[in-house]
């Protein structure tokens, strides 16, 4: 059956049988279900983007409402492999042994050094010629020992760089593994491996009843010819919004017996630091980015500089992003987009300068303007639902790292369905309920940010 524009076949909720004979006029489907998990979508796409785009490309479903799942950050621990020194060593030199104590950034466990690692320290550098920068490159002696809150080892220096004064390793030194080194004839190496994060979350039950009476039923109406039809297509439309809403400003919880599932505005706005102004993204495991801002310090320099964190392929992400912005804040991009998107400080104001956007018709009927950076591209779409307190967001969502877990097991699916004739028996009028038990994923948030535009 086609659902377009929230229109209806009127004959998949009649409850008369219109066949000949003897069965011609009973009530065949007093009690019946209607599947509507795929349907529902179309109706008014344009209402509800992150609803439509879950159930047609991330849908996963469960067979337990506390569904769980593991998140993956190897690329962290691969691509990055960066840690700060805690505590001055001092001046180092070449071939000389010396007690490190490490940190990581952001405190995350270095359960990955191991003896035998070679790491270059970015050290202090003290003469004008240095311009800032010295190094020094220090192989790790001894296995490293964990103390909680912070690991120590034995390195040795094996070169310094820079001029006199270059070679002070301070606190907060920045330290990057750039491989390992062994002499001949050893033994094989310590072993390290990264852990997989477990996380879960919960279905949520939705409920929305559509009823008319049985006089209203039987009574042709001006404008639409069945007023039940009319009711249910506005209450499909409804409980479609419901879930919108759910999945992106709900915080997880379980309370008095009720499942409540994941927002993910709502899991950023919990758990993210909000960067203001022009205070730069930084990475933190297990949080999305997050940033709020005025339409001035909204620069092109700006956005780059941003996309830059959230687009980095060693946090995990896709080089995609679903971008779901309020009216104004679509307004304020294609206004950029026309040749103002610029810090005036740079000189010009012209095409190498501007958001590239080009504008099609997605395939699940939303206007969809592309916005191609050399970072990534954003899938722009109109969110209605980003109004009143809400009309400065731009949520940045990553579909590959989001999925729509409706709860399906031993034979019953509870991804959404319509159940006729739930009346009770002395009543008369006609009463449908639709129901939907599912929930959100949000696996790895910090492939995922949250913009908010100030004073739109």
């Amino acid at each position: 059956m086609a659902i377009t524009s929230g229109q209806l076949n009127a004959n998949q909720f009649n409850t008369v049988n219109t066949a000949t004979g003897s069965d011609a006029g009973q009530n065949l489907d007093q009690r019946r279900l209607y599947n509507f998990s795929d349907r529902i979508a179309e109706l008014a796409p344009e209402e509800s983007p992150f609803f439509v785009y879950l159930s047609k490309t991330a849908k996963l479903p469960t067979d337990d409402s506390i569904f769980r799942y593991l998140e993956d950050r190897s690329k962290v621990d691969y691509t990055s492999r960066e840690f700060l020194i805690k505590g001055a060593v001092g001046t180092v030199a070449a071939n000389t042994n010396y007690n490190f104590i490490v940190d990581t950034v952001g405190g995350d466990s270095v359960d990955w050094l191991i003896k035998g690692m070679v790491f270059a320290v970015r050290t202090t550098g003290n003469a004008a010629e240095d311009v800032g920068f010295g190094q020094a490159i220090v192989r790790i002696e001894s296995a490293p020992t964990d103390g909680g809150s912070d690991t120590s080892f034995t390195g040795r220096c094996l070169s310094v760089s820079g001029a006199s004064g270059a070679n002070s390793v301070a606190n907060n030194d920045k330290c990057q593994v750039i491989g390992s080194a062994f002499a001949e004839g050893t033994g094989s190496p310590d072993v390290w491996s990264n852990t997989l994060d477990d996380g879960f979350g919960y279905t949520q039950i939705f409920k929305t009843a559509a009823e008319v009476t049985n006089t209203a039923y039987a009574t042709r109406m001006r404008g639409y010819a069945n007023e039940f039809e009319r009711v249910l297509a506005l209450k499909l439309r409804e409980h479609k919004i419901d879930i919108e809403r759910a999945m992106l400003f709900n915080h997880k919880a379980r309370s008095n017996g009720i499942n409540y599932t994941e927002g993910l505005v709502g899991q950023i706005i919990k758990n993210s630091t909000f960067k203001t102004g022009t205070d730069n993204l930084e990475y933190s495991s297990g949080k999305a980015y997050a940033r709020s801002m005025t339409q001035a310090q909204l620069t092109y320099d700006r956005l780059l500089s941003d996309l830059e964190v959230i687009f980095d392929p060693a946090r995990g992400g896709s080089s995609e992003k679903l971008v779901m912005a309020s009216l104004p804040v679509v307004t304020l991009f294609n206004k950029l987009a026309d040749g103002a998107f610029i810090d005036a400080s740079v000189g010009h104001s012209n095409a190498p300068y501007r958001v590239q956007m080009d504008h099609s018709d997605g395939a699940f009927g939303h206007k969809v303007m592309a916005i191609n950076t050399v970072h990534g591209d954003m899938y722009m779409v109109k969110q209605p639902l980003f109004r009143g307190h809400s009309a400065g967001l731009m949520l940045m969502a990553d579909m590959s790292k989001l999925y729509y877990r409706p709860l399906v097991g031993n034979g019953i699916n509870r991804d959404t369905q319509v159940q006729t004739n739930v009346q009770a028996a002395d009543e008369d009028l006609r009463k449908d309920m639709i129901l939907t038990e599912a929930g959100l994923e949000v696996c790895l948030p910090e492939a995922h940010a949250l913009f908010n535009v100030e004073g739109l």
